[in-house]
């Protein structure tokens, strides 16, 4: 209220030396004091008529020390508001013949001590963030609208910390020109040669919704230089299509791997799922859990979630619930190896889609609890399977793993066994059994990336099991998204293989992380572990060449393996059977008989292989 009444006496002020001044200019010093009384009865109008329109305007209300172009329209508008109904009043109320210049000068006048008035703030701001601002010096890779916005919000708000020095971008009608003031340079220039001769601490990149790729080509850009990265969230995840300082973040090895999918057909996924009822298994798990969301974000009826994890399932389920009220939700608490309440649910709920998803998953734990795995995953899938033929399911999807491609694990050599059943299965039962086939999923439990950020806190050492260990990596929701897609695709039999682009080499990844956490690679080391029993160091898609392309390029369907369906399934009950016996060498032996190219690289079982 004080600031309000401070510029109010300072407008009051204004308005008397301009509206003085108005005469002196027109008729000079001498010639204005023969109008004094005229100034002396005409003043107190255009006083009151010019605070009653700021008032009314906002004139007021406005935070000048952010005037915009906004700001100088709202100026002329309410400058020219009040001189006008001043003009009108003053003639209706004076008889004094005067010339009409002396309101134009006025009107001239007055809109330059109020420009002068509102805009000295900025002007100071302007001034003093220039030469006496701190702050991280940051280049702004990417001169388009995000980028200017964030420039714009540095450059005039000291206390957010940063410095914008320069922008960079690839888009040579910018290249030379300046933005608020800041120089753009061209993406093709040396970038650490750039920031050796800026003193750049930050490179912010602010391309939202950008590639992977291009992140891996900028940072590639900086290999020299020791300066920390980060960028904007994408174009889906800003709501209003404004961005600001607040949404800057640190660039994470998710956004390097990021791909959007080429031929991800939205209006095909939501037209399967919609106005269905799904259930979904592992429904707490990483795979699970965006799954459950992105079912729900296509409207299904019914959802049912299924998990064994109480918190998992809990977390789940509660963040579905509240704000999804059109769709019926039900949580199971249940394993799916006993599947009593799965079965309750499946004959009071006509279930169009099982998605399959619950497994144990992690190759070191499942190789020295083989027989635990079994049970779970083979046992699991089969119960889970066969419920879904008698309570005529339409569609049942099975979420399997490139280590189950010619497996060295016993985690493989399930998940392998899984598919072969669901694959011959199909034949036999009018619900559509497909399998989709994909690698590692960045940030899933027990996923390499997080224990690689908590190893660069904590200063080193990282371990990586070998120099030249790759990986398919796939972000959760591209995965999911495919997965959709491709159960949306399937008539029956298929093992769906999703595009995983190349395998990434995971001593790159760990110096990249290392590099974007704001370390030097001889600050945090990284140390060699050996390859884990079961691991190694190739994945693979494809068991052999034969392969069918569908109607998109990031889903293709491997080929069909055949087998005598009942000396499998008597060899899966005998594999089941020596799991609940504990019997771990005569299960691996069942194991290899249903999976000839299993090869464990555990050499405990390669011995017992050896002696049969």
């Amino acid at each position: 209220m004080r600031k309000k009444l401070i510029l109010i006496a300072t407008d009051i002020c204004l308005i008397a030396i301009l509206y003085f001044a108005a005469f002196v200019l027109r008729f000079e010093f001498k010639g204005a004091l023969e109008y004094a009384l005229f100034i002396y009865t005409s003043l107190p109008i255009m006083v009151v008529v010019t605070i009653g329109v700021f008032i009314r305007m906002g004139m007021y209300s406005a935070v000048w020390r952010y005037a915009s172009v906004d700001s100088l329209v709202m100026i002329v508008k309410a400058v020219t508001i009040s001189v006008l109904i001043s003009v009108v009043l003053i003639f209706f109320f004076q008889t004094y013949r005067m010339p009409r210049s002396i309101f134009i000068i006025y009107w001239l006048l007055f809109l330059m001590g109020m420009g002068c008035v509102r805009f000295s703030t900025r002007i100071y701001r302007y001034y003093f963030v220039l030469t006496k601002r701190g702050g991280s010096r940051i280049l702004i890779y990417g001169a388009g609208s995000a980028g200017q916005m964030i420039a714009k919000e540095m450059r005039y708000d000291f206390s957010l910390g940063y410095t914008p020095v320069c922008f960079v971008d690839d888009d040579p009608k910018k290249i030379g020109r300046n933005i608020h003031s800041l120089p753009i340079y061209s993406g093709t220039l040396d970038l650490n040669r750039l920031i050796e001769i800026n003193s750049i601490e930050e490179v912010l990149i602010a391309i939202p919704s950008t590639s992977g790729e291009k992140l891996r080509k900028i940072i590639e850009g900086c290999k020299t230089s020791e300066v920390r990265f980060k960028t904007l969230p994408s174009l889906s995840d800003i709501v209003d299509g404004n961005v600001g300082v607040n949404q800057i973040r640190e660039i994470e090895i998710d956004d390097l791997l990021k791909r959007a999918p080429k031929d991800l057909d939205k209006s095909r996924i939501k037209e399967f799922i919609a106005n269905k009822s799904v259930l979904i298994t592992g429904a707490g798990g990483s795979i699970g859990s965006e799954l459950s969301r992105q079912v729900v974000q296509c409207n299904p009826l019914v959802a049912i979630l299924v998990d064994n994890n109480e918190y998992g399932l809990y977390r789940i389920d509660s963040e579905l619930n509240g704000s999804n009220n059109k769709i019926e939700f039900h949580a199971i608490l249940e394993n799916v190896i006993k599947s009593i309440k799965i079965e309750d649910h499946l004959k009071r709920v006509n279930t169009d889609i099982v998605f399959h998803s619950a497994a144990y998953k992690h190759v070191s734990l499942v190789e020295i609890n083989p027989c635990e795995a079994i049970i779970n995953n083979v046992l699991g899938t089969i119960k889970a399977a066969k419920l879904a033929d008698k309570y005529k399911v339409k569609k049942f999807v099975l979420i399997s793993t490139d280590k189950a491609v010619r497996p060295t694990s016993v985690m493989g050599a399930t998940k392998r066994v899984c598919e072969l059943f669901i694959q011959n299965f199909n034949s036999i039962s009018n619900t559509d059994f497909v399998a989709v086939r994909f690698g590692n999923v960045l940030d899933s439990s027990g996923s390499v990336v997080p224990k690689f950020k908590q190893q660069i806190k904590s200063g080193g050492p990282v371990t990586v099991t070998h120099p030249e260990i790759t990986r398919y990596f796939m972000l959760i929701p591209e995965a999911v998204q495919l997965v959709m897609q491709a159960g949306s695709l399937g008539e029956g039999g298929e093992i769906f293989i999703l595009d995983m682009g190349e395998p990434v080499n995971i001593e790159s990844m760990a110096k990249d992380m290392i590099k974007m956490m704001g370390f030097r690679l001889e600050e945090v080391k990284i140390e060699y572990s050996g390859l884990k029993p079961g691991e190694k160091l190739y994945e693979e898609l494809l068991i052999d060449d034969s392969e069918k392309n569908t109607k998109y390029e990031s889903i293709t369907i491997a080929g069909v393996t055949k087998v005598n369906w009942e000396e499998f399934e008597s060899d899966v009950d005998e594999l089941i059977h020596f799991a609940y016996e504990e019997d771990v060498d005569a299960a691996i032996r069942v194991l290899k008989r249903l999976v000839p190219e299993y090869n464990p690289q555990n050499k405990a079982y390669q011995s017992i292989l050896t002696k049969q």
